[in-house]
């Protein structure tokens, strides 16, 4: 009965863990903690050779509230900005931009190629960033991809988060094939996504977060199975002295 009691512990301490390592919003943590200067529109055409996607919006940006706004957005080269009334994740997601197309071995070697696109209730993989979509003040909905925190804080507090500056892209077939579905039923066009993900932050943490997440999720464990197992002790000795 003990033994059973000991892997019972153990198991429902790796179950919190991982349920942690989904929940744990480092990457939010992180992005809040940084100080970023707001980005004009002024100096965005001072400067067109930067890439200003996921820079807080400054003055004279444009902030997309209706489908005539967002239609008039010029691919890949306007930077605008939306408050979301509400936002939904989609269970599909594009590899990242900062991502490697292709697995590396322990040895360095290059291994099988990453898919494009990838369809999963949990997400797990910083190596894949999610499409959501987002509702703008006149009700219409688009697509959009952005930091996993921001997400976060839009979910909570609907219509007070600003994106930051992000740009109306193409993307894939096959996400646009994943997404068909979804945007059927919402009613959103899968022409384009609104991009607004810090591509260079995100290379630059990616380590970070994955083994912050990873090395928190494992204290976690550490710290419940080791409580849970000290009160089976605890119990299966009560039991035994009854006995």
């Amino acid at each position: 009965m003990k033994k059973i009691v000991e892997y019972a512990s153990i198991v429902i301490a790796i179950i919190v863990a991982a349920i942690f390592y989904l929940n744990f919003d480092l990457e939010g943590i992180l992005w809040d903690r940084q100080s970023q200067k707001a980005v004009s529109q002024a100096e965005i055409e001072a400067d067109r050779s930067k890439d200003y996607s996921g820079k807080p919006a400054g003055d004279g940006i444009t902030e997309v509230k209706d489908s005539a706004t967002w239609e008039a957005v010029i691919n890949d080269s306007d930077y605008v900005t939306v408050k979301p009334k509400s936002i939904e994740k989609t269970d599909v997601y594009s590899l990242a931009k900062w991502a490697d197309y292709y697995n590396r071995k322990k040895n360095g070697t290059t291994g099988r190629r990453r898919a494009e696109t990838q369809t999963q209730v949990i997400d797990y993989s910083a190596n894949y960033s999610p499409y959501y979509i987002i509702e703008l003040e006149d009700g219409t909905k688009i697509l959009a991809q952005m930091n996993r925190g921001i997400a976060k804080k839009i979910a909570k507090h609907p219509g007070e988060v600003s994106l930051p500056l992000g740009q109306k892209i193409a993307y894939s077939q096959a996400a646009k094939k994943a997404l068909e579905d979804i945007c059927e039923k919402q009613k959103v066009s899968t022409d384009y996504v609104l991009y607004t993900i810090d591509t260079a932050w995100e290379k630059e943490k990616e380590n970070v977060i994955f083994f912050g997440k990873a090395g928190a999720a494992v204290a976690v464990c550490l710290v419940l199975a080791v409580l849970l197992l000290v009160m089976a002790d605890m119990v299966c000795g009560k039991n035994v002295k009854q006995d």
